[in-house]
């Protein structure tokens, strides 16, 4: 497979920006490249593929498109009625497609789409503030738990929004298409200034 090159490559810099404050209001990282697979199944046989990769995976299929499930490195989220996107960081990738390579199109539409999106990591005490500059959602404890996602836009691009769990401040990952990345990116780094921010080194 290709290898996985970085969208942000020339917008990319190390360091604190905007603000100068200690410890920064809002942290930002880029993701290293995830194994990201969309699975299209058909509504008379979906059931049956959930639960051979729950089996399989030994992680539960979500039941709605509001919250993703996880176990170890492999994140699954329900992103329409028949459709899931599987995602697994680390060496775990070789497990995923040779799982999926054994599927027809008589059972679904296996595509892999790693390429097709950027993983930026916003954290930090006022990451709700940023991101409610550009999407009109409540990121409040009580209506935007921990493992929540949604889909939606921000800044005139799609994103899915994912909330990690934390112990301290609010984690969230945002996937964003990558011909967009540069562009959500820089107006990230524009609305996060006035909090305080940091960029830290890309993840390994």
């Amino acid at each position: 497979m290709p290898e996985l090159r970085s969208a942000l490559a020339s917008s990319y810099a190390v360091g604190a920006f905007g603000l100068k404050q200690e410890p920064p209001a809002v942290i930002l990282r880029e993701c290293a490249p995830r194994c990201l697979i969309q699975l299209s199944g058909w509504p008379d046989s979906f059931g049956l593929i959930c639960e051979r990769i729950t089996s399989h995976l030994a992680v539960r299929v979500p039941v709605d498109c509001l919250t993703a499930t996880a176990h170890e490195n492999v994140t699954i989220f329900r992103v329409g009625p028949t459709r899931l996107w599987l995602v697994c960081g680390g060496d775990c990738g070789h497990r995923l497609r040779d799982f999926f390579a054994a599927f027809d199109a008589t059972e679904a539409v296996v595509t892999e789409i790693d390429h097709s999106r950027t993983v930026i990591r916003v954290r930090g005490p006022e990451v709700r503030t940023l991101l409610n500059r550009g999407l009109p959602i409540d990121l409040e404890n009580g209506a935007f738990p921990e493992h929540v996602f949604v889909q939606s836009v921000i800044h005139h691009v799609p994103v899915l929004v994912h909330r990690l769990p934390s112990q301290t401040d609010p984690v969230f990952d945002l996937y964003v298409p990558r011909e967009y990345a540069v562009t959500f990116w820089e107006w990230l780094i524009e609305a996060a200034a006035p909090l305080g921010g940091r960029v830290e080194g890309k993840e390994a």
